[in-house]
């Protein structure tokens, strides 16, 4: 056995308990392979590819749910699915355009909409029933393989454990707190998250999370959110979940966007870390104590990476509201509190 906690800790990724390895299921599970074989054809109709531009780290391509026949769609939460145009494909090859309707960033969750009717869906389902040891089949466009009607991808494993976890801000991507079920199936892929994952009898019982990533090890976690989280998210009203910022258009110009007073140094090769090159006088960043040649670590609690990073958190700020700046000042880390004010 291996110490599971020890391994995902360093890097920012905390889990509670053992990860307990165990040996893939072998080709020869005729018994169970043909019991789940036709449930898997059904779950594929309610499985769509979805598309957009590639931002920073993200790849610009992923998978969602259907989970209502009038075309709300359940999926990870990724800057993907937080822009204008994201492409929907189902099954049958037909394109839509979706929209955010609601968001929850601690299960890292998202709740599209695209305007159809009749369509095959899926419901979510309670994984208590799930033991260690048990099949589950994961579902969706890994790789972005399929992009119109072709076949999504297919990868069976089983359950090695059920655990908390905290993905820490500044360590990962984006920060996951909560209960998830660790599978022994090659799940940490790009295209991956936000698919399904079936039990053995086919039941819908959790959602494939995006890549966690150990950057002190290079371990990734392939883990799946509970069916039960998904079914509160459904249930929930929109004020128990954090609503998207109202999108930008091009006919509204900069007026209204948010305005921190910061421009950072982009001079360099390929990666441009996120230093401070000028702070505006009177500015929202003057006011909180920025200074030139801090490093901006993270905004709002998103990490930042490089300037491109920098840019896509301040994009999703509103005016009028306060936000912890992490910056590096010399050797010194220092969180600096800051009220986004409107571009004029």
């Amino acid at each position: 056995m291996t110490d599971g906690a020890n391994i995902l800790r360093r890097g920012g990724l905390f889990a509670t308990g053992l990860c307990i390895c165990f040996a893939m299921l072998c080709c020869g599970d005729v018994v169970a392979q043909q019991r789940i074989s036709p449930e898997i054809h059904r779950a594929a109709d309610c499985v769509v590819k979805l598309y957009g531009p590639r931002v920073g780290r993200e790849h610009g391509y992923g998978s969602g749910v259907l989970v209502s026949a009038d075309g709300r769609i359940l999926t990870a939460l990724s800057l993907l699915v937080n822009l204008q145009g994201v492409k929907v494909v189902l099954a049958d090859g037909r394109h839509f355009e979706a929209t955010l309707e609601r968001a929850d960033e601690l299960r890292q969750l998202a709740l599209l909409r695209i305007d159809a009717r009749a369509l095959p869906f899926l419901s979510p389902q309670s994984s208590s029933e799930l033991r260690q040891g048990d099949t589950v089949v994961a579902l969706g466009n890994w790789f972005k393989i399929a992009d119109g009607r072709e076949s999504i991808s297919v990868c069976k494993g089983i359950l090695s454990l059920r655990t908390m976890i905290d993905a820490m801000r500044l360590a990962q991507e984006s920060e996951l707190q909560g209960e998830v079920l660790v599978i022994d199936a090659l799940t940490a892929n790009p295209g991956a998250a936000g698919g399904p994952l079936l039990d053995a009898r086919g039941r819908f019982i959790g959602l494939v999370g995006k890549v966690i990533e150990s950057a002190a090890t290079n371990t990734r976690i392939n883990f799946a959110i509970p069916g039960e989280a998904l079914v509160e998210f459904l249930q929930s009203d929109s004020a128990s979940v954090l609503e998207p910022p109202p999108p930008q258009t091009a006919a509204s110009g900069n007026a209204g966007r948010p305005y921190l007073g910061i421009k950072l140094s982009r001079l360099g090769y390929r990666q441009v870390s996120a230093y401070v090159q000028r702070v505006s006088p009177n500015s929202p960043a003057a006011k909180a104590g920025i200074q030139a040649d801090d490093l901006i670590l993270a905004v709002d609690g998103r990490r930042v990476g490089d300037v491109a990073t920098f840019d896509e958190a301040v994009a999703r700020l509103l005016p009028g509201q306060t936000v912890q700046v992490v910056v590096k000042r010399g050797p010194d880390v220092q969180t600096l509190s800051l009220r986004v004010e409107a571009m004029e």
